[in-house]
């Protein structure tokens, strides 16, 4: 398992928490990882995402609908503002639906 990627067992689901920026740098190593799982559902801990860049962005569509496409539910929780805002502007959130996504909304909000 990549270290970027930590997996935990949680009553919710399985808990993948990304703990590093999505970006090109880290792309290949965080995809292989986010999409090993054949169970859910699946909570996509984003807390340690204070960026995404453009190759980032294409991780987690594909992550996202690589669980969608085998009936696995999948939640992106814990996104920072501006990773929000990236996602956003450029139409995923318009694509996954706004519910899939749960902001921290002020910094007490982190675990």
């Amino acid at each position: 398992m990549s270290e970027e990627v930590v997996h935990m067992t949680s009553q919710d689901g399985l808990r993948l928490m990304v703990t590093c920026d999505l970006d090109f740098e880290r792309a290949e190593r965080v995809a292989g990882a986010l999409t090993r799982y054949g169970e859910g559902p699946i909570i996509l801990d984003l807390t340690r995402c204070q960026f995404i860049d453009s190759t980032g962005l294409g991780v987690l569509v594909h992550t996202l609908r690589h669980y969608q496409d085998q009936g696995i539910e999948i939640r992106a929780v814990h996104v920072l503002p501006q990773v929000f805002e990236v996602l956003e502007i450029v139409g995923v959130v318009d694509v996954f639906g706004r519910d899939l996504f749960v902001i921290i909304e002020e910094p007490s909000d982190m675990p």
